[in-house]
């Protein structure tokens, strides 16, 4: 069993002349693994492409990643893989004379099993203080400098909760720290349009794929969310969090949450709320 791979190889060193180190010039996917087989796998790999397209980056060949990904997690029921593309060691300064060798590290780690009860009962939310900026051309890719989502994750109120809601400069609402949001109103659902900033996660990337016809994706705000019959959040670990308040607003946690979830389930018993 082996928890981490660099470039095919038994290793947890990066060296320190890595981009992804020194810059942040990389992707990442965070992917639950059941015996080897990764949820939503295909999704990954299409956000994980985008984002070596968008960042000048080399994409590795999927067999190559599955198989380091199987090797990584080899002999364990559930885990979290990482896949972390970098565009390799640095020449002096910002700016690459060469096309990105590219560095890949792959690496298992634990199932948090504190992911299922919220599933169940849902989550409070604070308002993060600090607003995502603007920035189209990294919006929606899951790039490795995660400053922004750091910073909001270690204000005192967002801590102690666990989570927080983030809104951009303009006051609208994209996401949670560490998840993406929906609105249901009635049995239609709405969540925020990820062109100016946010990421486009896994699993909102399945909801829309499979209930597209009934989401649509605008501007959101805080009036709107105020009006909400029903509001989750969701990622690819976590599965689908209802949450029952947000500041001073409460919601239900009501059918439309539910019947997501029961579908969910269907795709991984991973992504299952408790009996």
């Amino acid at each position: 069993m082996h928890d981490c791979l660099i470039d095919g190889e038994i290793s947890n060193l990066v060296p320190v002349t890595d981009r992804g180190f020194l810059y942040g010039h990389g992707v990442f996917e965070t992917i639950a693994c059941k015996s080897g087989n990764p949820v939503f796998w295909d999704l990954h790999l299409e956000r994980l492409a985008a984002g070596c397209k968008r960042l000048g980056l080399q994409m590795p060949d999927k067999t190559t990643l599955l198989s380091d990904l199987q090797t990584v997690c080899a002999g364990k029921l559930i885990s979290v893989v990482r896949i972390c593309l970098t565009a390799g060691d640095s020449e002096h300064g910002y700016s690459l004379t060469s096309p990105a060798v590219g560095r890949r590290i792959i690496s298992c780690q634990p199932w948090p099993e504190a992911v299922e009860l919220p599933r169940l009962k849902g989550i409070e939310m604070p308002i993060a203080d600090y607003r995502l900026v603007h920035n189209r051309t990294l919006a929606a890719i899951k790039h490795s400098n995660r400053l922004e989502q750091v910073i909001a994750a270690t204000e005192p109120v967002v801590l102690n909760a666990g989570e927080g809601l983030l809104l951009d400069h303009g006051g609208f609402v994209i996401s949670a720290v560490s998840a993406n949001i929906f609105l249901a109103f009635g049995e239609q659902l709405i969540t925020p349009r990820l062109d100016r900033c946010g990421v486009h996660g896994v699993t909102r990337a399945a909801l829309l794929q499979e209930f597209g016809f009934r989401c649509e994706k605008r501007r959101v705000t805080q009036e709107l969310l105020s009006e909400a019959d029903e509001v989750f959040i969701c990622n690819s670990i976590r599965g689908i969090w209802p949450v029952t308040k947000i500041a001073d607003w409460e919601f239900d946690i009501g059918p439309v949450t539910r019947q997501l979830q029961d579908w969910l389930a269907l795709q991984s018993p991973l992504l299952a709320r408790p009996a």
